[in-house]
């Protein structure tokens, strides 16, 4: 028997918080941190993990589904808690990150861990602590690869070596009950190792190299016969061309993911034994393979595709169809798989955008029923959650530009005119924005904007063509993109083009500050949040920290340009060179601590609008890190941008 697109909802009581009605939330409803996140369904269906935010503080819970009871398991301090996941049905395990320095390694870093949680006991350990030869500036210390049949180890990639060598990523065998790593039941891999795959028995299969000084893109397999190393596919790229991201369930084949007969990634098998890629396994003519679903040996169960909504393909057909039919039981909102018991009796789904903010529930297949177990953002109500609408554009040269627009909430359909409008590019670039809850942009909803977010070209998710055709676009035709689209809703009638303001992070933050210099008069005010402002400077601090022939400056001079042999078109699209092109007022917000955006470009950014005697300011927030992961920093730049927009295009 078929799902029903109607589902009846379960609440289970003890979970879902509701609160009564009430005027607009304040703020920190939501910049901070959701009160549930990251949740996880144990391998058995019996419980989930998860963190709890409580006064500022994570907790990491279970919860038992059999018992009704929660129970706390630690609470995270000194570390910021990233992300929880079941090994094996008796362990938790949290990944954790702070940003720090070590001797020897240049710049800050982010440094990760892992650690083990008895649910039994609570006892915990940390993973790799105290291993002899690990590099923990290279290592991320937190990436479980597999579990061992016994499901009382997990195998670990981690960069080891002596000092003064370059150091291998080998694959250590971790007991969970100690925590050190071992070799025995591993695998060494060279300096040029980026990748492995293991199998069932916990055994190492598939290896993936990439040699930057040559640009030699390898895959190696692990031969039966002779336990020996042999490379079955070889490939000379300046960066990785297949994307090694699995394996099948019968361990026969690896999945890879490429774009090779079409412009959309497709996904592929390869032979184990051979290299020989199989014609295409999983594709669409109309978006990326965006994603795969996989357990932690990274068998892969299917895809998710890229679009406004996600979409999944699954090798089992009935679980295909459970999932479409769940994701059409939520109507405009946007469903996600988030985890799944072994057996795939239960089935866990995060929910966010039409009038849910975001929910977590959980899909009984046997029963037909969808139990609702966390409202993670509580105090946001369905009436408090900006109506998102998909769009599109035609830009100047005629290509079309998919986008997203949120309405102001309070706002009747028919009153949707001559509306004040932030303009909100995303960073990357080389993302996209889909339906979902926006943090930020329900924010400026609720403080009565609408939210324009276009797809501009470099976004992904629309292809190779449209990606590569924002390559060395950076401050030109990607700009033009957006700007674009700011006329076009302008020309709708819908927006007040005298009352709009471009706002970004990241790369948007890039890209609000190269509107205040290529279109000084389009925006009555620019607002930056860990913003690139000078382009040349941001690519010599990676070539100084990760090497010159590195995948990331390799990356990114395919981006923005060669920054001996283009220095002047670069410097001619970074806006700390151009501070005399600003018109309008300016806001910067950083975090110190960011080890993707160095703090030092805001810096420059600031110095070189003082010296035009322009109107800025800066705020920089300390101890907090690109995303600003704080509730007290989100709540400093959320207070600081609602003055700002409410000083030059509020009412």
């Amino acid at each position: 028997m078929r799902l029903r697109t109607v589902l009846a909802i379960a609440c289970l009581g003890l979970l879902a918080s509701f609160g009564s009605a009430a005027a607009k939330p304040p703020l920190e409803a939501f910049g901070d941190v959701p009160a549930i996140r990251s949740v996880e369904l144990s391998p058995d269906g019996n419980r989930v993990a998860y963190l709890r935010r409580v006064d500022g503080t994570d907790v990491l819970m279970t919860y038992d589904f059999r018992t009704r009871q929660p129970t706390g398991l630690a609470k995270v301090t000194e570390i910021r808690a990233r992300h929880v996941e079941f090994v094996g049905n008796d362990y938790v395990v949290l990944i954790a990150s702070k940003d720090t320095r070590t001797f020897g390694f240049r710049g800050r870093y982010e440094f990760s861990a892992a650690f083990a949680f008895d649910v039994k006991t609570s006892k915990y350990i940390q993973l790799l602590r105290g291993t002899d030869g690990i590099f923990p500036a290279q290592s991320g210390l937190g990436n479980i690869i597999g579990l061992a049949p016994d499901r009382k180890a997990v195998l670990m990639p981690a960069y080891m070596g002596s000092p003064g060598v370059d150091p291998s990523l080998d694959i250590l065998r971790v007991p969970l009950d100690s925590g050190r790593g071992l070799r025995g039941g591993g695998a060494r891999g060279t300096m040029h190792t980026i990748d492995w795959i293991v199998n069932g028995e916990g055994h190492a299969i598939a290896r993936e190299d990439f040699h930057e000084k040559d640009k030699t893109h390898k895959i190696s397999v692990r031969s039966a016969a002779n336990d020996s190393w042999r490379t079955v596919y070889e490939q000379k790229t300046p960066l990785p061309a297949i994307g090694l991201v699995g394996a099948t369930a019968d361990g026969k084949s690896l999945i890879v993911l490429d774009n090779r007969e079409s412009e959309f990634m497709s996904l592929y098998t390869m032979s184990l034994a051979d290299g020989s890629i199989s014609p295409p396994l999983m594709q669409r003519p109309d978006a990326d393979v965006a994603g795969t679903v996989s357990d932690v040996n990274r068998v892969v169960h299917g895809v998710r595709y890229s679009g406004m909504f996600p979409t999944y393909q699954m090798f089992d057909k009935a679980i295909d169809d459970d999932i479409k039919s769940v994701q059409a039981s939520f109507g405009a909102s946007a469903v996600y798989l988030d985890s799944w018991s072994d057996d795939w009796s239960k089935m866990l789904f995060f929910v966010e955008g039409g009038k849910n903010a975001e929910r977590y529930v959980l899909y009984d297949r046997k029963e037909k029923k969808l139990s609702l177990l966390f409202n993670a953002r509580s105090e946001i109500k369905p009436e408090d959650v900006g109506e998102v609408t998909t769009i599109e554009y035609k830009a100047r040269d005629g290509l079309t530009i998919p986008a997203l627009i949120t309405w102001p909430t309070g706002v009747a359909a028919d009153q949707r005119k001559n509306l004040p409008m932030v303009v909100l590019p995303h960073g990357g670039p080389e993302v996209y924005d889909s339906v979902g809850f926006d943090w930020l942009a329900q924010f400026l909803a609720n403080e009565g904007y609408m939210v324009l977010q276009p797809n501009f070209r470099g976004s992904a998710g629309l292809g190779a063509a449209f990606a590569t055709a924002g390559y060395g676009e950076w401050g030109r035709k990607m700009q033009d993109d957006i700007t674009d689209g700011a006329s076009a809703i302008a020309q709708m009638g819908w927006a007040n083009p005298e009352r709009t303001c471009i706002v970004g992070w990241s790369y948007g933050g890039y890209a609000a500050l190269a509107g205040g210099v290529v279109t000084p008069e389009k925006y009555k005010c620019v607002a930056a949040i860990a913003g690139v402002s000078h382009l040349r400077e941001m690519m010599m601090d990676d070539r100084r920290q990760y090497g010159r022939n590195s995948r990331t400056v390799t990356y990114w001079e395919r981006l923005i340009g060669d920054p001996d042999k283009e220095a002047a078109a670069i410097d001619a699209v970074s806006p700390a060179l151009h501070a005399d092109k600003f018109k309008v007022p300016v806001l910067l917000i950083h975090g110190a601590a960011d080890t993707v955006v160095p703090i030092r470009q805001s810096e420059m950014m600031h110095d070189a609008l003082r010296r035009e005697k322009k109107d800025v300011r800066y705020i920089r927030i300390d101890g907090d890190d690109h995303s600003l992961v704080e509730d007290a920093s989100r709540r400093q730049a959320l207070t600081a941008l609602g003055e700002f927009l409410k000083t030059h295009i509020g009412q």
